[in-house]
């Protein structure tokens, strides 16, 4: 039987450390991470770093896995910060977090089983909490426990699920069994047993209830105050109420480390085709499944129609067999791009449109808005696997895809020199801007239009447009169109490709 020690002591103030700690396996309703002066909206994948305060809101819930594979879960109402993290091999291991309010469940991982209260220690207002990996649940209460606000005693309340844990404050020691539960009113209070759980002690994730559209069905009925006086647990009471289980949205990758996967449905999507006066078009959207017609799955999927509502996207009818498709993940199912050209067929985007040599398409797991709205810094970003650019003029024959440098402070992107060279001519266009967007709620992307030439004294435009991809933001899909301007039948061409990071950027 593994063992806990908690030791009750006056909150001491925080170190302030920055360094990675762990991402968010789950941010359900009004989440919140506190970094410096900024206030970021959380999501599923988004990184938590030593320092970080996250603020759970009302009816709302909350899932960090730390990189020594424990998880935190936050129930609603709940202010809880990092003080200092440390698992990079390269210092001491440390894990030391304050509770300010409302409550916490864990499993504890790496740093908790050095049984070490100096590498592991969670700080509430009237406790520090050391351990020796287990899984145990705490609440603090402060004037906000009860159906009436104030209703329960305010203190510190505790459950442990798995192990045993010794209680030292200025009384002494206290020692509780696996499937005990204590309440500790103040440091120089005595901790006193407890017949049976706090209704309140266990966050029913009210918060995922309420994303699915009902009502969460967490009691905080007063405590029945009767337990708060003995000694010790009868020799017969029914088995406590166990916590509910944890919500884990990640896979292990080829590595065995772990990969929190994009939410269901949350797909990107861009495109780029020809339309009937010869001009190419460029658009990305944000979409359901239920808006993309596919077979197959994972990367060997291939897209038999669409229908995306909006001026920035097409409605795809009759459209022929794929001449070229194909797929890219990172081995840990987080980005599942596909693409693929049609070989014939039409699009509806306000009018009838031609594909006179194909239609090409990219679709992948969105990245969080938030993620990339919270991202600082600079990226540089290089063309990976895609499809080989078409023309009404020919088929390609030579050329590359630019490579892209992206600003997330100033949100600005910078598109790298390219051109594409078809029967009829070479498009060539220099180095361009475009701007990063972020829709709340939706997705995020890039636009950008670069002014060039073809066949050297022609005007050319470029029109890109793409959607990032992937929980951490650092793939993107992006659909480019070329046309020549000025001339009674324009030439046109069409492609698209994932960009992934370049390599140990």
């Amino acid at each position: 039987m593994r063992s806990l020690t908690v030791l009750l002591i006056l909150l001491s103030a925080p170190g302030l450390a920055s360094a990675q700690a762990g991402r968010f396996l789950l941010a359900v309703g009004d989440v919140a991470v506190a970094r410096g002066q900024a206030e970021i909206r959380a999501a599923t994948g988004m990184p938590v770093q030593s320092g970080d305060t996250i603020r759970v809101g009302p009816a709302s819930n909350a899932q960090i896995r730390m990189t020594d594979e424990s998880i935190v879960g936050l129930r609603p109402g709940t202010v809880f910060r990092i003080d200092a993290y440390e698992y990079s091999g390269q210092a001491e291991p440390r894990s030391i977090f304050s509770l300010l309010k409302g409550g916490f469940r864990t499993v504890t991982g790496a740093i908790g089983r050095l049984h070490s209260r100096e590498r592991y220690a969670v700080r509430t207002p009237t406790a520090t909490i050391g351990i020796r990996g287990t899984h145990y649940t705490v609440v603090h209460c402060d004037n906000d426990c009860g159906a009436d606000r104030g209703s329960i005693a305010n203190g510190t309340y505790g459950g442990v699920t798995d192990g045993r844990i010794e209680v030292v404050n200025q009384t002494g020691e206290h020692e509780f069994a696996a499937n005990t539960f204590f309440y500790v009113a103040g440091a120089g209070t005595a901790p006193q047993n407890l017949i049976a759980p706090p209704h309140f002690l266990y966050d029913r994730l009210e918060g995922q209830a309420r994303s699915r559209g009902s009502q969460g069905n967490e009691s905080s009925e007063a405590l029945t105050r009767s337990g708060l006086n003995a000694e010790s647990r009868p020799s017969e009471v029914p088995p406590p109420p166990q916590p509910s289980s944890f919500i884990v949205t990640e896979q292990k990758n080829s590595s065995g480390q772990p990969a929190v996967l994009a939410a269901a449905g949350a797909l990107g999507f861009a495109g780029a085709w020809t339309s009937a006066t010869g001009v190419a078009n460029s658009v990305s959207a944000f979409v359901s499944n239920e808006m993309l017609t596919r077979t197959g799955s994972g990367t060997s999927q291939t897209l038999t129609a669409f229908n995306i509502p909006g001026t920035a996207s097409g409605a795809a009818t009759a459209l022929g067999p794929i001449n070229e498709s194909g797929g890219f993940d990172p081995g840990d199912g987080s980005v599942n791009a596909n693409w693929g050209v049609w070989a014939v067929g039409s699009i509806t985007d306000g009018g009838t449109t031609r594909i006179p040599e194909g239609a090409h398409y990219i679709f992948g797991n969105l990245t969080p808005p938030e993620v990339i709205a919270a991202r600082t810094g600079t990226l540089s970003m290089i063309p990976s696997g895609g499809t080989t650019p078409t023309s009404n003029a020919g088929a390609f024959s030579s050329g590359t895809y630019p490579n892209l440098r992206l600003n997330f402070d100033t949100r600005n992107v910078q598109v790298g020199a390219f051109s594409w060279s078809f029967t009829l001519g070479t498009f060539s266009f220099p180095a361009g801007a475009g701007t990063i967007f972020v829709v709340p709620g939706k997705g995020a992307g890039v636009n950008a239009s670069i002014d060039g030439t073809f066949s050297s004294n022609v005007p050319a435009t470029a029109a890109m447009s793409g959607a990032f991809f992937g929980p951490a933001g650092d793939h993107l899909g992006v659909g480019i169109g070329v046309s020549s301007a000025g001339v009674t039948a324009p030439v046109s061409g069409q492609g698209v490709r994932i960009y992934t990071r370049v390599p140990g950027a």
